[in-house]
């Protein structure tokens, strides 16, 4: 079809404006003159944060590095113009990843004590947990992110480099290794849209390494309960000998159950199979292989896992009752699993037991305090119950920890607004 014909010039569209690039010239070389001393005050921040981790974590690798100038200078040109780079300084100020440490840890668990290691040896402004408001069917990395700031001594020694933050990124090996390969795949290539197909091998993928980070953990916890036995197991016997009593039976004397047993790479494969039924939808598979699980003879650390993840599915059939039953079964199963705890008092939320949901929601912050979701969780209750001060600190304490969450924020919003006609119609 041919295009008509303007009616007039003013119906001509301009041409389009020429792509400006930046004069970078300046902040490259205040880049190159920080650059030395950047390296200098993550090395000593490193060593700092190895010292203290060491004590409780020997096995954590700490690694530094200072942002590299292209990927700083692209990052520049996406967020900043030209009157910005008049003044590189503080532009600089503004990179939160400008300087950054990685501490990557064998296991989950080690991945709160060097986050309260951290804690403890420098200042924090802000921690994130990223990906954690990310749902199973989703993929992405998981990682806990701190910034903090240069060290007193540091900035003594330093003092351009007084008001830069430094971000720690905190990791297991196996959340390393996908940040690392995500970034290649998809972050290096551009923004080309992934078909559907290739979305769901990623998010199997990723669901496989959440499961091994869970197995992993799995068998750590088995081998301290293992050590505990048999020390337990050396008192009695020492104990016995001394005194010349009835042997005092240990936890390998206990009958054994009626569950039946199977080899660990079973209960692994089924593990899988059902976290696949998960992310394809198919809830009704995913509940049926999980009751399969959940009859073997599990450690109680993944039975915990097991009946947590058939909660979940019976919770996206709208089953409340029965996701409330294994929510709970999954904590009397695991104490310490935060995550089984929130879905809990969620679905008690969602049966109307608020006083039970907020009483389940406060202890497993005393148990986790850097859950930005038991925060988050505490606020949907407290809002129900229309104590709207109290959700507000709750959202903002959520948002302190996970900046990114939007589901937090928008409540907040929501909050806000709803105090501020209170107050209006009380003057």
């Amino acid at each position: 079809m041919i295009p008509s014909e303007p009616s007039s010039l003013s119906d001509i569209p301009p041409p389009p404006e020429p792509v400006q690039w930046l004069d970078t010239a300046a902040i490259e070389a205040v880049y190159h003159s920080l650059a030395p001393q950047c390296e200098i005050v993550l090395a000593e921040m490193g060593r700092i944060l190895s010292e203290y981790v060491e004590k409780n974590v020997p096995a954590v690798q700490v690694k530094s590095r200072v942002k590299r100038l292209p990927s700083l200078l692209e990052k520049v040109h996406r967020k900043h113009g030209t009157l910005d780079l008049a003044q590189p300084l503080p532009v600089l100020r503004q990179l939160t990843d400008l300087l950054a440490l990685r501490a990557v840890c064998p296991f989950l668990e080690d991945v709160d004590a060097v986050a309260e290691a951290a804690q403890s040896v420098f200042e924090v402004f802000e921690i994130d947990q990223k990906g954690e408001g990310r749902s199973f069917s989703e993929f992405g990395y998981s990682s806990t992110h701190m910034l903090v700031s240069v060290p007193e001594n540091l900035q003594h020694d330093f003092p351009i480099l007084a008001n830069f933050r430094v971000e720690i990124q905190i990791r297991t090996i196996l959340q390393d290794a996908w940040a690392e390969v995500e970034h290649e795949l998809i972050y290096k290539v551009g923004a080309h849209p992934l078909n559907t197909l290739i979305r769901r091998k990623l998010a199997s993928l990723n669901a496989t390494l959440v499961l091994s980070d869970t197995i992993f953990q799995e068998i750590r916890d088995y081998q301290k309960t293992n050590i505990s036995d048999l020390a337990r197991a050396r008192q009695n016997f020492l104990e016995q000998a001394s005194t010349d009593r009835v042997p005092v039976l240990g936890p390998s004397s206990r009958a054994p159950t009626a569950s039946r047993r199977v080899s660990q790479a079973e209960i692994e494969k089924l593990l899988k199979k059902g976290l696949n039924a998960q992310i394809a939808g198919e809830m009704e598979d995913a509940v049926r292989i999980y009751t399969d699980l959940a009859t073997l003879s599990l450690d109680n650390f993944t039975l915990s896992v097991v009946l947590n993840h058939r909660g979940m599915a019976n919770e996206a059939m709208n089953r409340h009752r029965d996701a409330a039953t294994d929510f709970s079964r999954a904590r009397e199963a695991d104490p310490r699993n935060a995550r089984a705890r929130i879905n809990l008092a969620l679905a008690w939320r969602r049966l109307g037991q608020l006083e039970d949901a907020e009483r389940e929601l406060r202890e497993t912050i005393a148990l986790k305090p850097n859950s930005a979701h038991a925060h988050y969780g505490l606020a949907l209750v407290l809002n129900d119950r229309q104590d709207l001060s109290g959700a507000a600190t709750a959202c903002q304490r959520a948002l302190k920890l996970s900046h990114s969450f939007s589901h937090a924020q928008q409540l907040l919003d929501e909050i806000q607004e709803r105090l501020g006609l209170e107050s209006g119609n009380g003057s």
